[in-house]
């Protein structure tokens, strides 16, 4: 683990306590501070994470994906927080279950990730002694012509040219032989084929620079959609996930984005194809698989809804907010006691609801 990282963890840990009694807060003034303090002190973390930076809020979250130093999915978790962070700053506004709950899932995220990293640190295995040491996994293949094999079966033997030179070797005439003919200079210089090498690399390299150079950034393009789609630019934002979709057709975020504003527009039938396109890019992945839930759930298919819950909670063990559905789906299939498990163990959120009447 870097010094930055170790900076950003101490500086996540030490407004843990803030998010522990985030958990408890009754009162919507009480949550939007707590909110407001919690989100200081994880762009606290962030900063030392980049190592000291005078960014905040969106162009701090771009900037930490830019450099890769957070993941895709941490990402939009802190874009949602930051959002519920500008709704807890309105002085009219109450905080609400759902900005509880995304606040509390954008600093796990970011928590448990710098956490990992510390645990995903071992010593190498020690080799046996005497025993060579393991090859490496950046060393070249072996080449394909061996000079003592090429001797050894005949071939190369006579040959008056040595493997991987561009200039002939003067070859040794027999005694007593005389040649019959005299060579004439070849007008071709011996290093021809070196040289167009050389221009056809340089022809590769502004080829590549040039495709490279005008091809859009995905991540760029997905992090300008989220910011239209927050600040309501709904339709723009939903042009801008097409177009990721269109250039990156083996991307499966942006279809889990257009499958949730079609949610939200009520238009089930195209969520439902976004997210089954989506899972078939990447059968693994939490979020498509918790959005399919809840899409199944608005329905009144909690059997089906139940088993996406489950798939998304493997992909993702962390992922409370799946918990937590998984819990409202059990409790409609009245197996109360797995519910309140469940809905327990992701702590408080929209889902606490499902179970209020029932006893825990």
């Amino acid at each position: 683990m870097t010094a930055n990282q170790q900076s950003a963890l101490a500086a996540l840990r030490s407004v843990s306590p803030i998010a522990s009694r985030l958990e408890h807060s009754a009162e919507g003034e009480d949550r939007a501070a707590d909110i407001l303090e919690l989100w200081q002190g994880t762009e606290t973390a962030l900063r030392a994470l980049m190592g000291g930076s005078s960014l905040g809020g969106q162009a701090l979250i771009r900037e930490l994906r830019q450099r890769e130093l957070i993941s895709l999915g941490q990402a939009y978790a802190l874009l949602e927080f930051l959002g519920a962070r500008d709704r807890a700053n309105r002085t009219t506004y109450r905080a609400t279950d759902n900005d509880v709950a995304v606040a509390r899932e954008g600093f796990r995220q970011l928590e448990s990730g710098l956490s990992a990293g510390v645990l995903a640190e071992a010593a190498p295995p020690l080799a046996a002694p005497g025993a060579p040491p393991p090859p490496s996994p950046y060393a070249p293949p072996s080449p394909g012509y061996s000079a003592p094999a090429a001797a050894a079966s005949g071939y190369g033997g006579g040959s008056a040219y040595a493997p991987g030179t561009a200039t002939p070797l003067p070859v040794t005439p027999t005694a007593g032989a005389e040649p019959t003919y005299t060579a004439r200079p070849s007008r071709i210089p011996a290093n021809l084929w070196f040289v167009v090498l050389i221009i056809l690399l340089i022809v590769g390299a502004a080829g590549g620079y040039f495709l490279l150079s005008n091809r859009s950034d995905p991540t760029k393009n997905m992090d300008q959609a989220v910011t239209m789609m927050q600040t309501g630019r709904r339709e723009a934002a939903r042009g801008e996930f097409q177009r990721v979709v269109r250039e990156n057709p083996k991307l499966a975020t942006p279809h889990v984005f257009l499958a949730r504003l079609a949610r939200e527009d009520g238009d089930i039938a195209t969520a439902k194809r976004e997210l089954e396109t989506a899972i078939r890019i990447e059968p693994n992945n939490p979020i498509a698989l918790r959005e399919m839930g809840l899409i199944l759930f608005s329905t009144g298919d909690y059997e089906l809804a139940r088993r996406f819950f489950v798939r998304a909670i493997q992909a993702n063990p962390n992922d409370v907010s799946s918990q937590g559905y998984l819990g409202c789906a059990l409790a409609r299939l009245n197996r109360i006691d797995e519910a309140a498990k469940f809905i327990n163990r992701a702590g408080p959120g929209v889902w606490s609801s499902c179970i209020q009447q029932q006893p825990l």
